[in-house]
């Protein structure tokens, strides 16, 4: 199906129109090595516990197990993102004025809330990046970490969809790396800046595309023959 077209129903006929008139929409596709980049998947941001979780998402957390296993059957590396230390209040810089509990315990100083559940959670072999900023580019060494291992295409979940994984999408799109998006395994507390977010990506920086056919794709292109796998 057109890409543009997909939204339809979705996005309001003229919007499309607008997009289609300028040529958007292209699909990317994976490139030669993709690596998985979660973002921010932590206890804060997937516990309605937390404040900067808006709701429950059982089904944001099934596709990460699913996205998450996929790649580790294929061998295939696997970043994650999460905030840096954000105790002392100039680290946490401008995010002071923002938000209005940047200085409760629950912001500052819970380690439960940068910790992610086990179900999908970083292995010895992954690499972490931390971040003060929304996107995990911003004066991280992540660009320079994917280059030393050779990737070409990052298939990007987590959250927010309209906050860190946009940044980070607009990012990893302006160091011209391919970038994925997995629909089902991006998360909002908002459904209707989720679904704004996914759209406008998907024809500007990256092909948002669902689940079974990311894993599909992976899985035909790098799947490995069974004895390496038993080996591994």
């Amino acid at each position: 199906m057109d890409k543009v077209n997909r939204w339809k129903g979705i996005v309001p006929d003229e919007d499309l129109a607008a997009y289609r008139k300028g040529a958007f929409g292209n699909r990317i596709g994976l490139g030669a090595k993709p690596a998985l980049l979660n973002i921010d998947t932590t206890w804060m941001f997937v516990d309605p516990a937390y404040a900067m979780c808006g709701r429950e998402m059982p089904d944001l957390k099934h596709a990460l197990v699913r996205i998450t296993t996929t790649f580790r059957d294929l061998a295939l590396p696997i970043y994650y993102s999460r905030r840096d230390d954000r105790s002392h209040p100039t680290r946490r810089g401008i995010w002071n004025l923002k938000l209005s509990n940047a200085s409760e315990a629950a912001y500052t100083s819970d380690p439960r809330a940068d910790d992610w559940p086990t179900d999908y959670a970083p292995r010895a072999h992954d690499v972490i990046i931390q971040k003060n900023k929304p996107s995990a580019f911003f004066q991280t060494p992540l660009e320079s970490f994917l280059r030393y291992d050779g990737i070409d295409t990052l298939v990007v979940v987590g959250v927010s969809t309209s906050g860190c994984v946009r940044a980070a999408v607009t990012d990893a799109f302006s160091h011209n790396f391919r970038v994925i998006v997995v629909e089902e395994a991006c998360g909002d507390r908002s459904p209707s800046a989720h679904r704004a977010n996914l759209f406008d990506m998907d024809m500007k920086f990256a092909d948002v595309e669902s689940i079974d056919h990311v894993i599909a794709e992976l899985t035909r292109r790098h799947a490995r023959p069974p004895a390496m796998a038993a080996a591994s």
